[in-house]
């Protein structure tokens, strides 16, 4: 008696692995789930099921089409399947791994993986990726790691990647920690636990406007009328990717205390490893500074994770200080 093949879904959303180039119009989203497995070698043992979801390029992929995903992805575990594989575009994978470890709570391994080259391009690393993220979704481990993210080889937790280059194939990292696994010679070993710790947040009603949060990088001596532009009631909230441990300019640091009367206004790091200081720099701007004038501290969030927090904590009526940072 033969073992049953393991059953995995592969949702498809878009993205450069996705796309073909056409002449003198450069690469646009083509390739649907159907495509993206016939040409991908598969694993054996393994049948993959083939569902669209979306065909876009990643910057336009929205919170909605996220919380979509997560009910595909809930229709598929009902349906019996082992493991949900995601197609997606590299520019903004991190943050919809993160957003979906947010809005699920255990269940199916969930998996999401991508190209950097297009699928008609001379060495394109799409089909490599898709079939280890298969390999990965379909492991007996896996299902203890969370949302996942498998790019070049390298297995990595969802809420600690980010993309690092804007080119080259190998273009994702989990700095300071590192990947939690690898895929070498077609076998999947995980190294390190993923130390999945986020809080269970989703999405307020289908029909609600997803709340605008726009991010505001500082630099040399931001400019406080930069800061004034973000008074427009439309704006429900502002994330500020501070420079260093969380810090501004001294003479923001006053228009940011008037604007977070208005609404929530988070600081956070624009280094990329480390959280924002909160108890280290009393000079005005300073971390203390900041803390004192009502600013929130984002903690161990980066600005992009920051902003789908309070986008998802504002749709369903909460505080950015109701979960631990």
């Amino acid at each position: 008696m033969t073992d049953k093949p393991v059953r995995i879904r592969l949702i498809a959303m878009g993205g450069t692995i996705a796309m073909r180039s056409e002449e003198g119009r450069g690469s646009t989203p083509q390739d649907g789930a159907e495509e993206l497995a016939g040409s991908t070698p598969l694993p054996s043992g393994v049948v993959v099921e083939r569902q669209d979801l979306t065909l876009k390029p990643s910057a336009s992929v929205t919170l909605a089409d996220v919380a979509d995903l997560c009910r595909a992805i809930a229709g598929a575990e009902a349906e019996g399947v082992a493991g949900v594989v995601v197609t997606h575009g590299t520019d903004t994978l991190e943050e919809t791994a993160f957003a979906l470890g947010l809005m699920r709570r255990g269940g199916i391994p969930v998996v999401v993986t991508g190209a950097m080259r297009s699928a008609d391009s001379i060495g394109a690393d799409g089909p490599a990726n898709l079939a280890n993220a298969i390999r990965v979704a379909s492991h007996s481990q896996a299902g203890q790691h969370g949302v996942m993210v498998l790019f070049g080889d390298e297995i990595h937790a969802g809420h600690f990647v980010r993309k690092v280059h804007s080119g080259r194939p190998h273009a994702f990292s989990s700095e300071p920690y590192g990947p939690i696994g690898h895929v070498t010679e077609d076998v999947v070993r995980f190294e390190m636990a993923s130390l999945v710790d986020l809080p269970h947040l989703t999405l307020g009603e289908a029909s609600a406007r997803i709340p605008v949060v726009p991010i505001l990088q500082a630099g040399l001596d931001l400019e406080p009328e930069a800061i004034r532009l973000f008074e427009a009631p439309e704006i429900d909230a502002l994330v500020i990717s501070g420079v260093g441990g969380g810090h501004v300019s001294a003479r923001a640091a006053q228009e940011l205390e008037r604007l977070a009367r208005l609404k929530p206004v988070v600081m956070t790091s624009r280094v990329g490893m480390g959280p924002t200081l909160s108890n280290s720099y009393a000079y005005a701007g300073g971390d203390i500074d900041l803390g004192k004038r009502g600013i929130l501290n984002g903690g161990r969030w980066r600005p992009a994770q920051a902003r789908i927090l309070l986008q998802l904590l504002i749709s369903r009526g909460m505080r950015f200080e109701d979960i631990p940072v």
